[in-house]
């Protein structure tokens, strides 16, 4: 339904139920909204009011001697009205608290403090992501000879993130040929992804000029070996799950929790989520059975993107149940990944 159809009054009746609900997590009744309301309206025209919002699809009822609970439609509703009001808690132009930052030496230390600070601030799961290493800027790359045909490739991102793997050649290579290789590729492709260095690599070989063929093979076949299939889209921190035992509607329902807990372990589910997530511009705000995931319907997302010198490199999140406080945690998520991206993108962290 549009959020237009409800007037004055209803949206009122509306908002100050899913406020009450969200502290108490208890059916809301007509009673506790009129003490509530600065407009004097009896209990018989709120429960009238309750029922027209059920019938929208905003409020359902339990049982029929309980108070009214919000629908996922409300809590879309509740969340587009918040954003409407801008009415969210402003983004420091700098690290809030820089305490729990002020030792962190690599990307891991960064997105790890992040992580925990989500958790603790919102009492909730807390969720960073970050793209695979096949996906981030390459800062420098090295090759050396380790046997006849086997050569350890360290790979140096951007944001000083390290990565080492050993390659097994079809002929060998000598060191003085592999230190050229490297040269050759960081002058030309510095700042690029190295999936996007692949490609680059397969289209030169079609173009270039026949004296230079020998080289572009051997650059090619050792990229190739280099880069796997199997390498993972990208990474994700977890913390705070327990928290989900403090939820009565998690904890009443233990299949549900189960189910839930699960998908936060597995992480796979939750991976495909953030990247799309991180597709998006903005603030991301997944309710309920907006999710396509059904094991994750009974809960909210919340994701904002981190950036790199305006590039996306990751996206940083908060799940927790529906009946939870969106103001506070979208201020939660906005400030800490405004407070990632000017760490990241500071040279301290670019390996500088």
């Amino acid at each position: 339904m549009s959020r237009a159809i409800l007037d004055d009054r209803s949206r009122t009746i509306l908002l100050e139920t899913i406020n009450d609900f969200v502290v108490t997590a208890e059916p809301v009744g007509s009673r506790t909204v009129s003490k509530k309301l600065t407009q004097r309206l009896s209990p018989a025209t709120i429960r009238n009011v309750m029922a027209d919002l059920e019938d929208l699809g905003y409020l359902y009822q339990p049982h029929t001697s309980a108070g009214r609970v919000p629908t996922d439609q409300g809590y879309r509703y509740f969340v587009n009205q918040i954003l409407d009001m801008q009415n969210l808690k402003p983004v420091p132009p700098m690290v809030s608290n820089p305490q729990p930052y002020r030792n962190t030496e690599t990307l891991e230390e960064v997105l790890d403090s992040a992580c925990s600070l989500l958790s603790q601030d919102s009492h909730q799961t807390g969720l960073v992501m970050i793209l695979g290493f096949w996906n981030l800027p390459l800062k420098h790359i090295e090759f050396m000879r380790i046997e006849s045909k086997r050569v350890l490739a360290v790979f140096i991102s951007e944001m000083g993130a390290v990565k080492k793997k050993v390659v097994r050649l079809k002929e060998e290579i000598p060191q003085d040929s592999l230190a050229a290789l490297a040269a050759y590729l960081n002058e030309e492709f510095a700042g690029q992804s190295l999936n996007s260095i692949q490609v680059e690599l397969r289209c030169r070989m079609q173009t270039e000029k026949e004296h230079h063929d020998q080289w572009m093979k051997k650059a090619n076949e050792l990229w190739n070996r280099m880069f796997t299939d199997d390498e993972e889209d990208g990474e994700l921190l977890t913390q705070g799950v327990v928290h989900m035992l403090d939820q009565p509607e998690f904890s009443a329902d233990l299949e549900n929790m189960k189910k839930l807990m699960k998908t936060v372990e597995e992480k796979n589910k939750l991976i495909k989520l953030l990247d799309l997530c991180m597709k998006q511009d903005g603030l991301s705000i997944i309710i309920g059975k907006e999710n396509a995931e059904e094991d994750m319907q009974s809960g909210s997302l919340i994701a904002q993107n981190y950036k790199v010198d305006d590039q996306n490199i990751g996206t940083l999140a908060i799940f927790g149940p529906k009946r939870m406080d969106y103001q506070k945690i979208i201020g939660i998520v906005n400030s800490t990944a405004n407070n990632v991206s000017q760490i990241l993108s500071s040279k301290k962290y670019k390996g500088a």
